[in-house]
């Protein structure tokens, strides 16, 4: 790293340790009061619990830990109420010296209804944690709680955060990965765990949610309006997932849960699934003098086997020879897309997971923690895909006619069937540590720091391999266009449903391997004072992260080279059928079998040598041929990347309370440098690896000043009203800043053609200007109505963009003239805006009467619109008005519970409208749209409190009406994939001791 950035890394460090030293020690007239604030039954903290000296404005909240800190409490004889929703509240006296701390640790008791009942349990407990730990924030948040034994009721934590306002949830088969932030995609959010940022096992910056099983969380917290203590990379928000301690309850404490599962496979026929099943087990326990070393460990782990049914429309582009065609100018029919891909797979899908905590706490002013974990996340795919094409290319077949028009569609003269077999093996894993300390000194001054290690590795392994019929009229057919999903009916589907009319065409072998370190240190001091009738804090710190991302995959191709006897119909299995389409046409086979005879006798390639290598057949008779050198060549880097990224911030911020009124402001200044090796490809019939391969290296360098103002002011005792101003960033990917450019050129009748893929050095990072307007009333017995608004300016979005360009003269210097030069390339768009408004309602109905004040509903909404200027596209009539990438117009969620005795019961009712997924630079008939979708769970819980271990039985349904996954095409919204998982049902059992 140059010497000028541990120059300016300093320099910062420098400037955080004046500004330490710059604020004095308050006076030492006053005392302190603090302590833990725990449930009686459980000994579990409660975070967001108000602690106020009576008779006086002097009061705070819980944090996480459930501990709290009064500083200028007047001394002699004080009394110190403690209040949390659905307890009661309790008050106590203290005697409070001159500079001195007093401890007092408090347990609250739940309320009980007149009939006896405690109903604070479950979900209403989990609920009143989090409508708490909302009310009692500085800033604009959302958050989860789990339950007494850590139960949150979804598979993983981007499952169970979608439960939020704002959140949108993106799938990938059957279970949710990734969430957007109102508006923000996934990649521009920033997400920690234990408050400590986490490598991406993504190709891009994106955190992958499903790899965090739910079991491991005890809290979420999701902030949509950052302070100036937090990273600035949030253009939509930041997720905090908290991890659970030994000091977290009282003693020692086990429990765990086990659960077997049963899929609704789309596709039973599809191989055979073994025993299904969920598990987790927490323990935790405190030793040594005075119980001061906390030790948990929690471990967890599942699989699943299931089967899917897909249905795909492939290429709704202009039809040019490929691609699709529009009959209406001369039929006034359908746009007829280039073929109909069906689609069965067979998935797999393991998980383990292990998080622990080491604490020592001698005393109430010290803390020392150690939080290592480790999670990994293995998938197998099998899956058999049928591309029936319609042929219309009177180029090469001048004898056929024009496709005629049927009553929904048209008929094709000529078409061809192709067949992928596929086995993927993807295996993530996740770890990594943090290792801190904070320390309160007198004057209730407080210093911590922490140190965090994160490494994020994806290795997958692919091998494909395609059979194909020839174009021939044999395979002609009629494209039935009078459904959503469409069908291809053959003329003869004898001959398209026979596998041994598929010859072997060509095998992929691919491996791809994505590795990233995560280093960071930061500290924080924190400095309480007190002027008249003025109380607050003042704080500054500083952080220093590095990244290092390796992105490494190879493509290796291999011809068949056979005499054409090799066909589908030696790998056939008994047929399968995709639930979309009835045809029967898909010549389904046997794809292990397949696999594992062209790694054995029809190839028997060196795949020890993964991404190097000569990789040729070595069968003694051999069928396949691995490509030629110079493809081999740019297969192995063309998609290759290393990058390198360093941030160094620094902050300061201060809290004022002022009666009823808290201020809290700061600025936030951030540097960026990264530094990415791509290459610069040029491919042509002359190509030399030596001379048209090129290895380059390009740095970059921003900082940014984000400054921030969040105001909190008490209107009554139960209404609270927020506004707050934000800046955040959002940083490119990290190989999009490189300077390489892939050139593919080509010639066709004698004129040359070439296509440049070029990445973009002069990427700006997204800037965002946030408004925000929130009220909340609290209701009494545990429940919330908010409304909030919120307003970005978002300057600097990213789009692909492409152009095109005729007669171009020695574009790359070598004296050629071309006819066409398409170029595309990711570039910063200018002004965007993202505006809505969310609204939610948590209520437990204990104000009505028997039965039915057994009854609750959580329920929220989020409307929002978002527009943005591509000046590329602004005057294209083709290019629709486009929104930002993963923000739907409409999110609700609608949970009605039942909570009675030991039973409960909820009902999740979850939507998500259209969201734009990404822009073909090409042509907006390509641009892809995630599709409007529902989903319904049901969770089901009956605890036998008078049991030892208090065992609780579980029942849940997940996705009960099937809803499909549906991704469109274009701004019509032709169909682009269509894809059935099935549900889920879930039986289990969870105890506690």
């Amino acid at each position: 790293m140059p010497r000028r950035r541990y120059r300016g890394f300093l320099s910062l460090l420098f400037a955080v340790l004046l500004t330490f030293a710059a604020v004095d020690a308050h006076a030492q007239s006053t005392g302190i009061v603090e302590g833990r604030v725990v449930d009686a039954g459980s000994g579990a903290p409660l975070p967001g619990a108000n602690v106020v000296v009576e008779g006086t404005s002097i009061g705070a909240s819980t944090n996480q830990n459930g501990r709290y800190q009064l500083t200028n409490v007047p001394t002699g004889s004080q009394t110190i109420t403690v209040s949390f929703v659905s307890y009661q509240t309790t008050s106590d006296p203290v005697e409070v010296s001159a500079g001195q701390a007093v401890t007092l640790d408090v347990a609250l008791s739940s309320q009980v209804l007149e009939g006896g009942e405690v109903v604070v349990r479950g979900l209403r407990e989990s609920q009143f944690r989090s409508v708490n730990q909302k009310r009692q924030s500085m800033n604009i948040v959302d958050a989860l709680a789990a339950d007494r034994i850590g139960n949150l009721p979804e598979k993983n934590v981007a499952e169970a955060v979608q439960r939020l306002p704002g959140i949108v949830l993106r799938n990938d088969r059957t279970e949710g990965r990734f969430v957007s932030i109102r508006g923000g995609a996934a990649n521009l959010n920033n997400v920690t765990l234990n408050g400590n940022t986490l490598a991406s096992t993504a190709g891009s910056r994106a955190t992958a949610l499903d790899l965090l099983p739910a079991e491991m969380v005890s809290n979420v917290e999701v902030t949509k309006a950052v302070t100036p203590d937090m990273p600035g990379n949030a253009i939509g928000g930041s997720i905090d997932i908290s991890t659970l301690s030994a000091f977290d309850r009282e003693g020692s404490f086990a429990f765990g849960s086990f659960r077997s599962l049963s899929h609704d496979q789309q596709v039973p026929d599809l191989g055979e699934t073994e025993f299904p099943f969920r598990a987790n087990v927490t323990a935790g326990t405190k030793v040594g003098p005075d119980d001061t070393f906390g030790l948990l460990i929690s471990a967890s782990g599942s699989r699943r086997d299931f089967t899917t049914s897909g249905l795909k429309g492939e290429g709704w582009g202009e039809f040019s020879g490929e691609g699709s065609i529009d009959l209406r100018p001369d039929f006034g029919g359908s746009v007829v897309p280039e073929a109909q891909e069906q689609i069965v797979e067979r998935n797999r899908r393991r998980r383990f997971a292990v998080n622990s905590t080491l604490d020592w706490r001698p005393n109430n002013n010290t803390e020392v923690f150690f939080r290592p974990y480790y999670t990994f996340n293995d998938e197998k795919k099998l899956d058999n895909e049928l591309e029936y094409n319609m042929v219309y290319d009177p180029d090469d077949f001048p004898e056929d006619p024009r496709p005629s028009m049927t009553k929904s569609g048209a008929r094709f003269a000529r078409g061809f069937g192709s067949v992928d077999l596929s086995d993927t093996d993807e295996e993530e894993s996740l770890w990594g540590g943090n290792l801190g300390f904070e320390q309160q000194f007198d004057g209730a001054v407080t210093l911590s720091a922490s140190g965090t290690y994160s490494r994020g590795v994806t290795d997958q392994r692919q091998e494909d391999a395609e059979f194909e019929t020839p174009e021939t009229t044999r395979a002609a057919g009629v494209a039935d266009m009078g459904n959503f999903l469409f069908d291809y009916y053959p003329e003869n589907p004898g001959y398209v449903g026979d596998g041994a009319n598929y010859i072997a065409n060509e095998v992929d072998l691919e491996y791809a391997e994505s590795i990233e370190n995560t280093y960071s240190a930061k500290a924080d001091l924190r400095i309480p004072f007190s002027a008249s009738t003025l109380s607050g804090y003042i704080k500054t710190g500083g952080q220093f992260q590095s990244r290092d991302k390796s992105i490494d995959v190879a493509d290796t191709g291999y011809d068949y080279v056979g005499d054409g006897s090799l066909t589908l119909g030696d790998f056939e299995a008994p047929r399968v059928q995709t639930v979309q389409v009835g045809n029967g046409l898909m010549p389904f086979a046997n794809t292990e079998a397949m696999v594992a005879d062209f790694l054995g006798s029809l190839c028997n390639p060196s795949t020890e040598q993964r991404f190097s290598g000569a990789r040729r057949c070595r069968a003694s008779d051999a069928v396949y041929q691995r490509v030629g050198a110079e493809d081999l060549a740019i297969s192995d880097i063309e998609d290759d990347s290393e990058n390198a990224e360093s941030i160094y911030a620094g902050y300061a911020m201060a809290s004022v309370e002022a009666g009823a009124l808290t201020a809290l402001g700061g600025l936030r200044v951030e540097h960026t440098s990264t530094e990415t090796d791509r290459f610069q490809l040029r491919e042509d019939e002359e190509f030399n690896p030596d001379e048209d391969v090129v290895e380059q290296t390009f740095e970059n360098a921003y900082t940014n000043v984000l400054p921030s103002l969040h105001l909190t002011l008490e209107a009554t005792e139960a209404l609270q009203l927020r506004a707050a101003w934000s800046n955040t960033i959002g940083r490119p990917e990290y190989d999009d800043l490189g300077a390489f450019s892939e050139v593919e050129i080509v010639e066709e009748g004698g004129a040359l053609r070439a296509s440049v893929n070029e990445g973009n050095p002069n990427l700006d990072p997204f800037t965002a200007m946030n408004f925000d307007l929130a009220a909340e009333y609290y209701f009494p017995n545990g429940g919330l109505a908010s409304v909030g608004g919120f307003h970005k300016r978002i300057d600097n979005a990213i789009y692909a963009f492409s152009s095109e360009q005729r007669n171009v003269q020695d574009p790359f210097g070598q004296g050629r003239t071309f006819e066409i030069v398409s170029r595309s390339q990711l570039r910063n768009a200018d002004l965007g805006t993202v505006t809505g408004v969310e609204i939610a309602y948590q209520q437990p109905f204990t104000f009505l009467p028997e039965p039915f004040s057994a009854l609750g509903l959580n329920a929220n909404t989020t409307i929002t619109t978002s527009d943005v200027d591509v000046p590329e596209y602004e005057n294209n009539p083709a290019r629709p008005d486009y929104s930002f990438f993963q923000q739907s117009d409409l999110v609700y969620n609608i949970i009605p519970y039942l909570q009675t005795g030991g039973f409960e019961a909820r009902v999740a009712i979850n939507y998500q409208g259209e969201y734009l997924d990404d822009i073909d630079g090409s042509s907006p008939l390509e641009d892809e749209y995630v599709g409007d979708r529902t989903t319904v769970d049901i969770n089901a819980t009956y605890q036998f409190q008078t049991v030892l271990g208090k065992p609780e039985l579980l029942l849940q349904v997940e996705n009960i009406t099937n809803a499909p996954e549906v991704f469109r095409t274009g701004r019509a919204g032709r169909l682009g994939f269509h894809y059935l998982s099935g549900r889920t049902l879930t039986v289990g059992v969870s105890t506690e001791f």
